[in-house]
């Protein structure tokens, strides 16, 4: 695969592998911290089973009405998510969609977090995501430290 179309990311967060497994899986706790800074989260649908929809409508820091969507793929509580990702209405991801897999290890003190999107339309797309996503971890860690 390109390495235009894809992108890695690895975080060590302090908390249990469950409960960061949790933050991403449990819709109450994903509305509460999903998302880059300085975007505004209107709505977010988590029907998280395989086959459930992910839809998140939000508005970018320039104010522009933006809505991703996917689909879960796979579900190994505690240990891997995988889910689609298309932001709606962009040319770039016209008929095209990625796929994200965040995968969770036990590492002492916490958990390590690896996040890989791949399959983005292109080299463009995929460092704005690698902003984005460092962004939504940064969030994350924030959220499971209080």
């Amino acid at each position: 695969m390109a390495e235009a179309e894809k992108l890695s990311i690895k975080r060590f967060i302090k908390a249990s592998r469950d409960r960061v497994y949790a933050a991403w899986t449990d819709p109450v706790q994903l509305k509460k911290w999903f998302g880059p800074e300085n975007v505004k989260t209107r709505n977010l649908i988590a029907d998280v089973r395989v086959g459930g929809e992910f839809r998140w409508d939000c508005t970018d820091p320039e104010g522009k009405e933006v809505t991703i969507s996917g689909e879960y793929r796979e579900l190994q509580p505690g240990k891997k998510i995988a889910f689609t990702w298309q932001l709606e209405e962009n040319e770039d991801w016209k008929n095209h969609s990625s796929i994200v897999t965040v995968e969770f290890f036990d590492r002492e003190g916490g958990t390590e977090v690896r996040l890989t999107d791949e399959k983005l339309p292109n080299e463009a797309s995929r460092d704005d995501h690698k902003q984005g996503w460092n962004s939504v971890l940064d969030k994350l860690e924030k959220f499971l430290s209080r």
